[in-house]
């Protein structure tokens, strides 16, 4: 059986690393409030880290809201920096979402922020399923 440990497990973010697919895995089991999200996506970071820089996370947002526009800000000019600086290399994020995300994730305000992503080398990606988002991830794995 794959090795999966648990990094964090809080009743707002769980946070887990699997070892055999070289995933981070995060999942928020309730809505959680915008200022939370930036101490989870620190987590994130600093577990990435820990496992040798690991650059594809797994992120299920499906029981969570959808942010306000100042974190795709945050998001974008702030933490996609700091991934940049402290990885290295791209990071690839695959998002599982909700039906009720899905406005939100194809809006011009969401294009906007993915094209300051990729500036510094951070490629937010949204899917319906997590067999798909798991599928792109291990594409991206497969070219690099």
């Amino acid at each position: 059986m794959p090795e999966i440990l648990t990094l964090t497990e809080t009743d707002t973010f769980h946070l887990r690393h699997d070892a055999a697919a070289q995933l981070l895995r995060g999942h928020w089991p309730a809505p959680v409030l915008d200022a939370d999200l930036r101490s989870h996506y620190a987590e994130l970071l600093a577990q990435a880290q820990e496992h040798a820089g690991c650059r594809y996370w797994l992120l299920d947002m499906r029981r969570r809201a959808w942010h306000m526009p100042s974190f795709d800000t945050w998001f974008s000019a702030g933490f996609a920096a700091e991934v940049q600086a402290a990885l290295g290399q791209p990071v690839f994020i695959a998002y599982v979402l909700s039906p009720r995300h899905q406005t939100a994730a194809e809006s011009t305000r969401t294009q906007v922020a993915q094209r300051a992503c990729a500036q510094h080398d951070v490629y937010p990606c949204f899917f319906a399923e997590e067999d798909a988002a798991l599928a792109w991830l291990h594409h991206q794995q497969g070219l690099r």
